[in-house]
This record gives C-alpha cells, structure tokens and sequence, in this order.
C-alpha cells in the first residue's frame, strides 16, 4: 500500500479472518498517520484520494471495517470533517429504535442506553428496510474499563450457520425471512434499556405542539409509511394518552447479499434481540417481562418461534470470530455495514462514542 500519510500499524484487537477470507484479511485492518503531527486537512485529503482511487473500497471489501489510529480528533466537528472526506451520502433515520443527540454535521451520540447494559450483535438498521451502507464511530472520552466495540463478519457467519444447520437457512427462506417487533410508547423513555424511543422520538419529526391527536396521528402514519415493509397498530389508548403507543411489525430478509462482492452475509438484528430476550425472560410465550411488557425475539417470517438452538450456535460462532475494538481518545473505527455486525461491552468511567451514518454516493 503506497501512500503519503495513513499506513498499515499492528492493532492487538485484530483477528485473522478464516477461510474463504484470504490469508491476509484482517479484521479490523488499521491505519495510522505516518506521522504524529499530520494535520487534520492531510489526512482527509487522502482520505478523498484513497475513496477517489477506489482504495477504501478494496479494503472494506477485503477486511469489512477500518480502525483509523492516532488521528488525534479533538471534537465532534473535527470527526464530522473526517467523516464527510469519505464522500459517501448522508444517511437519513428513519424511525429510530435508539435515541441520539446531534452534535455535529451528520454526527449524534452512538447510543445513550445505560453504561451497564451491553448492546448485542446486530446490523445497523438490520431490522428495518432503510440501513446504512458504512457506520462510523468516533471515541471522545476513553473508559476506564470495558466499554468495547466487538464486531464480526457477517459473510462468515453465515457461512458458518449454513454448514452447521443448513436447514436454518432454508427455513429462513421457506419462512419469509424474520419477524421484528418494534414498540414505542407514547411518554418517558424506558432509560433502562439502550432502546426505547417514544413514538415522537421515532416518528414525530412533524408534529407539532398545536397538533391535535388526530392529525399527529396522520403525521405519524405518513413516515411510518416511508418504510414499504411495515405494518402497525395503536394500543394502549386511554383517556390520559388518546394519541396511545405504537407496537410496529417488520418482516425482511435474514440473509442478504452484499451488494459489492455478491457474498450471502446474515444480516439482520436476530442475535440481538434473543440475548435480549434471554435476558428479560421473555424467549418463550407469551413473551412477557416480569412487568407485563411484550418483548419477544425476533421471530420466522410466519410469526414461528426461532429453534433456540440455531440461535445459540449464532452466539457460539460471534463469540469466537469477533474482534473486540478497545478504545483510544481521538481514533475512529469504520464499518461496511454489510459485512459487519457490531456490539457495545459494558464500561466504566466517562465513555463517550459518536457515530456517523452513511449511505452509498
């Protein structure tokens, strides 16, 4: 690899890729300025050469994610200026199931779920019909302890799942795919969980204060109708909350090619939400938290409980081929999102991570 400023640098978190990966697919590869006191505008401009060359492309499609060393980013908008150099399109939420705070041009905390709840294994948006294509994330503030990123390939877990039970995969086509289930309330947010947005968190961009029920309704319908595959039903209707909650239904794929190399990668939110399941207790029917709340895992497009035991295989092979992202102040980790999936570790201290979503140009 031939460049002025970023080169190759051993990371300790890597993990070699197995077969078909070639031998010298790392993930994730790093790069790191050859020199300390490169400057902000150096390393974005060959960025731009890097995307423009199609170098970035190659090694996405080699390795699936890019840890970026020593950049030094001091703040928010600095990682935005980073991550607008790759010159992707902007990704636009929507209907999103965790809630982030904007911060900078195209930049939003990762997560604000509590810092002693993991985040499982998913894709980005796996659960939805409207995904990035590339995540960023961005650490400010280091933790003291904890506080990892794990990823994992996508392709190779799929490959894996279709060796071991073959007939999983079939079932997933035989099925429709999977069954997501996605609940908003109309109120405070759960702030024990790292999901939970409120119905206006998710879908009320529009809304405004003077709306009467009704018509926050209709606007609330209209973006949900943005994304093609969903359906959904209002419960929870009472005199205190007339607009009531949104319990939203998606089925999609489980299996989706990547849109580059053509390679089957799992990819959806079905690890995630059977940990979390797991849990809250509520693997089984009728899928109900101690609490009375319904929160089951994702299910076979036909609405058919998911065999526990494919799952657990699942889990099995993330847990021995992720590599487990520890982080430095200022660094930036790069994602193709559809090769990738990601996690969150517990933590302690004043971890801080931002994210940045993108789309293909």
């Amino acid at each position: 690899m031939s460049v002025q400023v970023l080169h190759p640098a051993p990371y300790a978190p890597a993990i070699s890729l197995p077969a078909p990966f070639p031998k010298d697919a790392l993930l994730p590869l790093s790069l790191a300025p050859t020199n300390r006191n490169a400057s902000l505008s150096q390393i974005t401009a060959e960025i731009r050469d890097l995307k423009a060359s199609g170098r970035i492309q190659d090694l996405l499609d080699r390795h699936g994610a890019i840890y970026f060393q020593n950049l030094g980013l001091k703040s928010a908008d600095e990682f935005s200026e980073f991550a607008h150099a790759f010159g992707w399109k902007p990704h636009e939420d929507i209907g999103n199931p965790v809630r982030r705070t904007i911060l900078a041009k195209n930049v939003a905390t990762a997560n604000e779920g509590p810092n002693t709840l993991p985040v499982y294994p998913h894709n980005e948006f796996g659960l939805s019909p409207h995904y990035p294509a590339y995540v960023l994330f961005y650490c400010v503030v280091a933790p003291e302890t904890g506080g990892e990123t794990p990823i994992n390939n996508s392709v190779l877990l799929y490959n894996q799942l279709k060796e071991r039970h073959p007939e999983f995969i079939e079932e997933l086509e035989k099925r429709g795919g999977v069954k997501y289930q996605l609940f908003h309330p109309n109120g405070p947010r759960d702030q024990t969980s790292s999901a939970g947005t409120t119905v206006l968190q998710a879908y009320g961009q529009h809304v405004l204060d003077t709306d009467d029920t009704e018509t926050a309704r209709e606007k609330i319908e209209a973006e949900i109708r943005r994304l093609p595959t969903a359906t959904w039903e209002w419960v929870n209707r009472s005199g205190a909350n007339p607009l009531g909650d949104l319990r939203i239904w998606e089925v999609l794929p489980a299996v989706r090619n990547h849109p580059r190399t053509g390679q089957p990668a799992f990819f959806n939110n079905v690890v995630s939400r059977f940990l979390n399941a797991l849990k809250d207790e509520t693997l089984f029917p009728p899928h109900l938290t101690k609490d009375g709340d319904f929160r089951p895992p994702a299910f076979y497009g036909d609405g058919s409980l998911i065999p526990r035991e494919y799952l657990d295989s699942a889990v099995e092979f993330i847990t021995q081929n992720r590599s487990l992202i520890t982080w430095k102040a200022g660094d930036v980790v790069l994602l193709d999102n559809h090769a990738v999936q990601h996690a969150r570790e517990p933590w302690t201290g004043h971890r801080k991570l931002l994210a940045s979503l993108w789309d293909e140009a």
